[in-house]
Parts: structure tokens; sequence; C-alpha cells
């Protein structure tokens, strides 16, 4: 028992650890004690003895000016970590554990020069009569296409949007300012998905290490089946799933957090 009690309190010192790493990797740029403290829900003196572990380690470096950063070592393995995570099995085992909490189709979508495209989908439980298709989809009918609008550079997703929906350049941008806002505002989008009648999506965006956006989770069924209210289960899943995903793929706290505005 003893050796147990031992054991759990080492446990416990790295998952405080990790909690301090996690608060510098917040950012932005170098941070200071105080607020590593309040990220980490700890005292600046239990801070700083972690910090002065995480220094000898190379896992955090000062910057001369009483501020931290992450560090050389933890850089070396965070770069080990990439080479050996497969990350499309990372996805799918995502939107597969979110499926199998929601019984909702689940795809995942991506951005390319051709515009929105389904990598990865599976039916709802029981499955509708539609069926989604990888490939190639409307980026203004979509709930993925409508995260993308909302998120990447208006360069890239104007083009696509203006052939998509045959109107002239200003009222183009008039349907995609509509959709931006509603999307950053709400952090997901609601679409009804026009190929698909009576079907609806919600979709969330997830984020690279870089702060980019790296892919669209997404939730359909039947516009009767699935809950789009902001504190429903189908929401609150989705959400969730997206952002540990995004946390798992090395996003910043930071840039999660401005996705919503």
């Amino acid at each position: 028992m003893e050796h147990e009690t031992r054991r759990s309190k080492g446990i416990n010192s790295i998952e405080v650890g990790y909690r301090v790493l996690e608060a510098i990797q917040e950012g932005p740029g170098s941070v200071p004690l105080k607020t590593i403290a309040e990220r980490a829900s700890l005292s600046p003196s239990a801070a700083h003895n972690y910090l002065a572990s995480f220094i000898r380690t190379g896992m955090v470096r000062p910057d001369g000016r009483g501020q931290y950063a992450l560090g050389p070592s933890l850089a070396a393995l965070g770069m080990t970590a990439v080479r050996q995570m497969d990350t499309y099995e990372l996805v799918e085992g995502a939107a597969l554990r979110l499926r199998a909490a929601t019984d909702l189709g689940v795809a995942v979508l991506i951005w390319t020069e051709a515009g929105t495209v389904i990598i990865y989908n599976r039916p709802g439980s029981p499955e509708g009569p539609f069926e989604l298709r990888n490939g190639l989809v409307s980026t203004a009918w979509t709930g993925g296409g409508n995260v993308f609008i909302a998120y990447l550079e208006r360069e890239l997703t104007t083009p696509v949007v203006e052939r998509e929906l045959g109107v002239s350049h200003d009222e183009c941008t008039a349907v995609m300012n509509s959709i931006a806002t509603n999307v950053r505002n709400a952090g997901y989008a609601i679409c009804d998905l026009k190929q698909i009648p009576d079907y609806r999506a919600i979709s969330a965006p997830v984020w690279n290490s870089d702060g980019t956006i790296a892919y669209a989770l997404t939730l359909t069924a039947h516009k009767d089946a699935i809950d789009t209210s902001p504190t429903g289960p189908h929401v609150t899943h989705l959400v969730r799933a997206a952002a540990q995903l995004s946390h798992t793929l090395g996003a910043p706290q930071s840039v999660m957090r401005q996705a919503v505005e």
C-alpha cells in the first residue's frame, strides 16, 4: 500500500508538471512565472520548483527577462513524436469515437486547390437512405466547407464559392462574410446539406501545431435526429472531439481560443 501511495504521488507530480508545460505552450511567446502559475493552478513558488527541474533537463529555457519558453530537449521529443505519429490514424480514431458517442454520421474534410474534400466518412446508426461519399463536395453548402470559409484566407476560398453560387463577387463576399461571422461566433458551423435533402451537418475546426486549420470534423444526420443547440450532446461531443484532436496534433491553446470570437 505504501508503495502504491508513493507511486500515485509520482504520477500526480508528472501530471502537474505537464500542466506547467501546457501553460508555457499557450504563449504567446515567452510566459512570465505569474501567468504560468495561474494557468497551471499553482502557487508561484510551486510553479518555480517545477520550472527549475524543467530548466535543468532542457525542457524549459528562461529568456533572461523573468519569462520562460519551451526548451530544446522538449522540441527534440516533440519532433520524434511527430515522426512516429500516424496523423490519419489519429483523425480516423477521433471520428470513430465521435460516431460511437453520438450514433450520428461522421466525416473528416480537408481543403484542396479544388475546394472542400471528404477524406473519411462513416454513416450513422441506423443508416439513412442517403450515403456520403469521399471526394469533392460543396464549400458553401457543407458544414466543413463553412468552417474553411471562416478560417482560411479568402484568396483560397472565394474563387471556389463564387463558382458554386454563380453570383457576383460582391454578393459572394456578403454570403461568405455572413457564414464566417456565424461560425466564428459559435466556434463551429451548422449547415443544411443542399446535396442531401433534409440532412444537416455540424462541423468544427481541427488545428495544426502551426496554428493553421488542418481538418473539419463533422457530424451529419437527418435534421430531426441531430441536436444543434449549443449545449446539446451533439455539439458538445463534436467540439470536445475537435479540441482534443487539435491538442494531440500540437495546436496552441491560444489559437483554439481565438477561433471563437
